[in-house]
């Protein structure tokens, strides 16, 4: 099997962070909202305050009305004298008001837990927006190296769906957290008010339930971290592979690529499998512990209610806590046997009970059902806290803004790392005067997209100094230098708005006429006239409605409205054809007087007239000076523009 793109590797067994931690940092982005949480935790009081009532009042209807009913109506004999006893009007009124008042109790907790639930909300999707915004201002100010080192698609992953994992994990089970809380609390104490030894019951199988639940969640929560790190490997293995599917197509790779990205989605749908699978099963095995809970509890109950049976002595009496039930006045005068006045008052409370007692449940299975949801927001919450945390490109605290620039550049001793003690640049030395051209020449990977990558501070040096008109990079803010430094780039990038905006992002506060005119300098004027809304014309998706060089044309143009004193072209006419390059050679020749220019340059044929040309070998400069006196040389030189025009070999 083909290995998998080195961009697409990442570990995938790192420990996960502390979960109060991340909980308190992630309440940071959150702190707008502290009133309307209060509110909605008031709310969630205020709710469970009426479910309790709502169970004690169930308890009232059936010793009330509903279990005297039953038992005399069961037990009228003829023969035993038991009178038939009826309501009449108003007690039926009564009844009919009773059940209107329980109505009215479900749907005003309902209700308070619908607006609970709505406040959370906006505020899960409002801390979610905060939370994003935060993501994407770091970003922009995060340096170039962290994205040439992390995966596009797996920032896209954190910046999109990480968040929005958040933003449903809380206001999934935030909502409902602080009613469960209290409804717990609540039950516990009717359940012991009712009857102490019922309640000890109860309660004695949650530790076992709790334990089974947590260690199953230790377990689990690793692979819901594994599972966002994989979606976010495969985004960027998608995401590299749409954008290079002609290469991919031109070279018969389909199928491998086919094997790489199954091989990813495999790995994704496996942890997806742990994570989701370990979680679902918790809902059943708790429903069933809870089920059998219940049925032992209500045994318990009937068995303490009828020890001894019905006899001569009549029902035992059993101690039922401190809350009681009474029947209906009118009982006592019925004639009903007292045995039914105690079966009346214990059946009620068995009832209330067991209600509390599937109220106690609930919250346990709710919160494992919210478990999956729970688990993969805090997943996604290590993944963005970890862009969040990360350090952002800061200047050193006497930096200072460039006034104006002559565009002396001069490096003394300058050094530079990628990874340490690794060097990529060693001790290079040059001196650039105000408006010269200087060529930057070398194999692949010699370090010439170093250097240009040092003068925009896109990396910092680690070694010696790179100063500008006398003024050492450290000491100028990255702001001020790249304002004054025009960078033309071999891969073109264009924003999907219309071609106007695209010249004009060269300087945002240039008149149409200058857009215009910068258009015309680069001969991108005639093309765009023909296109069908000419410079109003919309690009798709980096400009791919245009050709390479006509794209190259408008990045031309764009340099040519920055209007900057430091002007860097990274082979910046490599796409353009040879008559339409020797047309616009003028124009770049136009560009750079009285500026100071830095061409990397890959046709040795276009960098002749160049005042220096810095000849990089494996980090070093090996040779300067001008063109004809370095191919008197007969060195490194002589020998890349030789090869290249008797081989026909571009370097």
């Amino acid at each position: 099997m083909p290995p998998v793109g080195p961009r697409s590797i990442v570990k995938l067994t790192s420990k996960p962070t502390n979960i109060k931690e991340t909980i308190r940092e992630l309440a940071f982005y959150y702190r707008n909202y502290k009133k309307m949480f209060i509110v909605a935790v008031i709310l969630s009081l205020i709710a469970g305050i009426t479910a309790t009532s709502a169970i004690l009042l169930n308890g009232y209807i059936y010793s009330e009305f509903i279990i005297p009913s039953t038992v005399i109506s069961g037990s009228h004999n003829p023969s035993s004298g038991i009178p038939q006893i009826d309501y009449g009007v108003f007690g039926l009124i009564s009844f009919i008001w009773f059940c209107i008042s329980l109505l009215i109790v479900y749907l005003v907790s309902n209700g308070l837990n619908w607006l609970e639930s709505y406040l959370l909300l906006k505020m899960s999707e409002g801390g979610s927006y905060t939370l994003r915004d935060a993501v994407f201002t770091k970003l922009n100010r995060m340096p170039i190296g962290y994205f040439d080192r992390t995966p596009s698609g797996d920032i896209m992953s954190r910046s999109i769906n990480d968040v929005d994992n958040i933003g449903q994990a809380m206001s999934q089970y935030l909502g409902s957290v602080f009613y469960w809380i209290f409804m717990v609390v609540t039950m516990l104490i009717l359940m012991f008010l009712i009857n102490p030894i019922l309640a000890i019951f109860a309660i004695v199988l949650i530790p076992i339930f709790l334990f089974i639940n947590i260690m199953i969640m230790k377990k689990v929560r690793p692979f819901f971290g594994k599972q966002q790190k994989s979606l976010g490997i495969l985004n960027g293995f998608i995401e590299e592979n749409i954008s290079g599917l002609k290469i991919i197509s031109l070279f018969r790779m389909k199928k491998d690529t086919e094997i790489n990205f199954a091989e990813l989605n495999k790995d994704l749908t496996r942890n997806s499998i742990v994570a989701q699978a370990t979680t679902n099963m918790l809902m059943p095995l708790n429903i069933f512990m809870n089920n059998m809970s219940f049925v032992v509890l209500a045994a318990i109950g009937a068995f303490g209610m009828f020890k001894g049976g019905h006899n001569n002595q009549g029902w035992v009496n059993i101690n039922w806590g401190v809350i009681h039930f009474n029947p209906p006045s009118w009982i006592y005068t019925s004639g009903v046997d007292p045995q039914f006045i105690s079966i009346i008052q214990k059946t009620s409370l068995l009832i209330v009970f067991t209600l509390c007692a599937r109220n106690l449940n609930n919250p346990i299975n709710q919160l494992v059902a919210a478990l999956g949801s729970l688990f993969l927001g805090l997943a996604s919450a290590e993944r963005v806290l970890e862009v969040v945390k990360q350090p952002i490109e800061q200047d050193e605290p006497d930096a200072q803004d460039l006034k104006e620039v002559y565009g002396l550049v001069e490096a003394e001793h300058m050094d530079f790392e990628y990874v340490p003690k690794k060097p990529v640049l060693k001790d290079i030395n040059f001196y650039v005067k105000p408006q010269q051209i200087v060529a930057l020449v070398g194999p692949t990977g010699a370090g010439k997209t170093t250097i240009v990558n040092l003068i925009t501070k896109f990396y910092d040096i680690t070694g010696g100094d790179l100063k500008i008109d006398g003024i050492s990079i450290k000491k100028i803010k990255r702001e001020s230098l790249r304002k004054n430094i025009t960078m033309v780039l071999q891969d073109t990038y264009l924003f999907s708005t219309t071609i106007y905006e695209n010249i004009h992002y060269g300087r945002l506060n240039a008149t149409r006429s200058e857009v215009i005119k910068a258009a015309k300098m680069a001969r991108a004027h005639n093309f765009i006239m023909q296109l069908p809304k000419g410079y109003d014309t919309i690009l798709e998706d980096n400009g791919s409605n245009l050709s390479q060089g006509e794209r190259q044309l408008l990045a031309i143009a764009r340099a040519f409205l920055s209007n900057s004193r430091i002007v860097i072209l990274d082979e910046a006419t490599s796409s353009i054809d040879t008559k339409t390059e020797i047309e616009i050679q003028n124009a770049m020749d136009e560009l750079m007087k009285e500026r100071t220019s830095f061409i990397i340059a890959h046709r040795l044929s276009t960098i002749k007239n160049a005042d220096n040309i810095l000849v990089i070998k494996q980090g070093r400069i090996v040779e300067q000076g001008k063109h004809d006196e370095l191919i008197k040389r007969k060195g490194f030189y002589a020998q890349l523009y030789n090869s290249q025009f008797k081989k026909g070999i571009e370097i």
